[in-house]
């Protein structure tokens, strides 16, 4: 048969829910894989391109989404297409590594608005956040807030973005 060996996601804890172990096999990736370029695939059309019956399709689909793999149905939008909104990505260093300075930035972060996405990453910056502002005055009032009044933070250093030269949602899965 080839392609790619079962993948086996271990439990893990979200929130309070422990999640279910889960093997995906080969229709399970291509489930994923057709669903990540269009959740608004219907059942049928869905079973058809994995050559499974409708029935099965909707208890994998539901196997999936119980188990944490498919965690949401989502519109995305282009900024751009909106008008008047800018895109800055923000590198962020805190003043220490421990685990209760890191809960407390990150429960700050949680409550912004403008924050799109967060990030603890690795190197020289211990989080990276990718924001959407409708104006530089609405950014001011974040960096204020959020990062030059807030004693958890060292530095940050921004960066506005110019152009979206590749923007992609989906996780690359094998067959």
């Amino acid at each position: 048969m080839g392609g790619a060996p079962p993948i086996s996601v271990k439990s893990l804890r979200t929130g309070n829910r422990l999640m279910p172990d889960i093997e995906l096999d080969r229709i399970d990736r291509k489930i994923i894989k057709l669903l990540q370029g269009n959740s608004q695939i219907t059942n049928l059309e869905l079973a058809d391109a994995v050559a499974v019956s409708p029935p099965t399709c909707l208890r994998r689909v539901r196997r999936l989404r119980e188990a944490g793999v498919i965690t949401r149905d989502v519109a995305i939008v282009d900024p751009g297409k909106l008008g008047g909104h800018i895109q800055l990505i923000v590198s962020v260093e805190l003043k220490g590594d421990d685990r209760v300075l890191m809960d407390a930035f990150e429960k700050t972060i949680h409550a912004q608005d403008c924050v799109m996405q967060c990030y603890l990453v690795t190197g020289s910056t211990d989080y990276v956040l990718v924001l959407c502002v409708r104006s530089m005055t609405e950014f001011e009032e974040f960096a204020r807030t959020a990062l030059y009044a807030s004693p958890l933070v060292r530095r940050f250093i921004t960066h506005t973005v110019i152009s979206r030269v590749k923007y992609e949602t989906r996780i690359p899965i094998d067959d």
